[in-house]
């Protein structure tokens, strides 16, 4: 190799290997962050495996966490509202009726309004408001859970919703 290309090569590979380093350093600070905020949400497992799996949380501060976080209980809730409008319309028993009626009350509320006044307050600050919102969406699960006597097709989706719910919930307080 000629002695004038030496320089500039070493030069770029020093550069390459910095680069790394600090993306790599960047990377740990932000797991750090997910991993300090998910032990602090109330739910850790869940929460870590949640944020850890959407990659918008690789770049987050912690308002944005949380921000994430409730997106993502709007996808759960949405899509167990769905679920529960479906099975709903098979449903002849009066009894069966009003307690899946109930249900989707509580889910359309959570959908339509909780979540979405959460976010939005919590772009703007209001922290307390947009943790009472989202917490009430648990609040919101439990009604249509005692709806049931039994386990229903949807219990195990109305336990994520909740928990999710509730580590958001958790998440947003950090905030203050």
């Amino acid at each position: 190799m000629p002695p004038n290309l030496k320089a500039p090569l070493l030069f770029s590979l020093i550069l390459g290997f910095l680069a790394t380093q600090a993306i790599s350093i960047s990377n740990n600070k932000t797991m750090d962050l997910i991993e300090q905020t998910c032990r602090q949400s109330g739910f850790f497992a869940l929460c870590d495996s949640t944020l850890r799996s959407d990659p918008r949380s690789l770049n987050a501060n912690l308002e944005g966490l949380a921000k994430i976080s409730v997106e993502i209980v709007i996808d759960k809730a949405s899509a167990t509202l769905n679920f529960i409008v479906d099975l709903f319309k098979n449903v002849s028993d009066p009894l069966l009726y009003r307690s899946y009626g109930t249900c989707i009350d509580s889910y359309d509320a959570s959908v339509e309004r909780l979540l979405p006044e959460a976010i939005a307050v919590l772009g703007s600050k209001d922290y307390a408001t947009s943790r009472h919102d989202v917490a009430m969406v648990a609040t919101n699960v439990n009604a249509c859970d005692k709806q049931f006597s039994e386990k229903t097709l949807f219990s195990d989706r109305n336990r994520l919703v909740h928990d999710l719910s509730l580590m958001s919930a958790g998440i947003i307080e950090l905030l203050g």
